[in-house]
């Protein structure tokens, strides 16, 4: 049964939590031999390579059928037959973590038909667990959460990211960051889009949107999201699939409206 399944997934990966918290704890205050990948924003410490490596190893011993789909080391297993693959983020919110900052995740997502069934986000300076499977509802350290009830923009915060590549589309960042001001309560950036799907999904944010996101930022809280009884989409407006160029989240009260005022933005990055 996919729920059962699915459960004893994220039961096994639970118990890697507190190793996971006393490495990248212990790691952060030591030389993290930052490297930099697609741009100079893009960054990799070796925290990041030894969280994959300790939980890719963990999932190969425990769950040898499943296939994975991890940041730093790509696909490690691919396995045609398998019901289930995972999808991980070592360290969600690598910049902040390298220049000591707290807002950071792990994510683990579990996918099964092309489709977020199961996410469990882990802030591991927060002491904060997120966790939801399809069709059970999303928790907070054990506690059910569901998205907040603003019905209207203007009293919304809402919280964006920025891709790395951003110097291509700046006009386009900055266009909608300027009508988001105009429009909403607030705005915000937290640097970890894991991490802001999951405050979108116990209330504290109302919606976020953010172009260019990878599977693996997204993947296990985008189960927590739906969950929890938020809305995602892309920049069709159809349902948000992983990999999609532009993601629109919220409580789905304020859905239309954000994602009207959002599309509606003109802007030129020819300069």
């Amino acid at each position: 049964m996919l729920s059962t399944e699915v459960k004893r997934r994220l039961d096994s990966v639970e118990q890697l939590l507190p190793q996971l918290q006393q490495l990248l704890t212990t790691m952060q205050h030591q030389d993290l031999q930052i490297k930099t990948k697609s741009t100079e924003r893009d960054l990799v410490t070796k925290a990041d390579v030894a969280s994959d490596q300790i939980i890719v190893d963990f999932l190969q011993k425990e769950f040898p059928e499943d296939s994975i789909l991890a940041e730093e080391s790509g696909n490690h297993t691919v396995n045609s037959n398998s019901d289930f693959t995972w999808c991980i983020d070592p360290i969600d919110g690598t910049v902040n973590y390298a220049h000591g900052i707290p807002l950071y995740s792990v994510s683990f997502g579990i996918i099964q038909n092309q489709a977020p069934v199961g996410g469990l986000v882990f802030l591991p300076q927060l002491n904060d667990i997120y966790r939801a499977q399809l069709g059970g509802g999303a928790t907070k350290n054990g506690k059910p959460i569901h998205v907040s009830n603003h019905n209207n923009l203007k009293s919304s915060m809402i919280v964006t990211g920025f891709p790395y590549q951003r110097m291509e589309m700046i006009d386009q960042l900055t266009e909608t960051i300027r009508i988001i001001l105009k429009s909403a309560r607030g705005i915000r950036r937290t640097g970890s889009a894991a991490l802001d799907l999951c405050w979108v999904a116990e209330g504290r944010f109302d919606g976020h949107y953010e172009w260019h996101l990878s599977p693996w930022d997204t993947c296990g809280a985008l189960a927590i999201l739906h969950e929890a009884g938020g809305t995602a989409t892309n920049q069709d407006g159809k349902p948000y699939q992983l990999g999609d160029t532009l993601m629109i989240a919220s409580n789905g009260h304020i859905h239309e409206e954000l994602s009207q005022t959002l599309l509606s933005v003109k802007y030129d990055n020819s300069r």
